[in-house]
């Protein structure tokens, strides 16, 4: 009996850890560096994140003291510090949700390949 308990501990051992793999939550196996394979234009994927994050009326799409976000000109003039704020994640700034990683890799990946729009 004793022996079918620590056959069965074994087997559910080995398919609890073989189950488990790095966790890929973005562009291109996204964990990864690598921008070369993601092909991510402004209107294909980060004007829907600038939108919902960004360029709301309390921040890049209202405030006039601030840059705006709500056109791919005025984010493509930012790209750079936009990038840099978000890798950093210090923008959204505190008391807002903060960015997902995925997206994160999204926007660096875009900047990093041209920010085509």
């Amino acid at each position: 009996m004793m022996k079918r308990y620590l056959l069965l501990f074994t087997l559910t051992g080995i398919v609890v850890f073989s189950s488990c793999s790095k966790d890929d939550n973005g562009p291109g196996g996204s964990n990864s560096d690598d921008c070369s394979t993601v092909a991510i234009t402004y209107d294909s994927g980060i004007k829907v994140i600038i939108d919902g994050n960004c360029a709301i009326s309390t921040c890049h799409g209202g405030d006039p003291s601030i840059p705006n976000f709500t056109n791919y000109d005025n984010v493509f003039a930012s790209r750079s510090l936009i990038q840099s704020r978000v890798v950093a994640k210090s923008m959204p700034p505190a008391g807002r949700p903060a960015l997902v990683q995925d997206n994160i890799n999204k926007i660096r990946c875009w900047v990093e390949n041209g920010a085509p729009k």
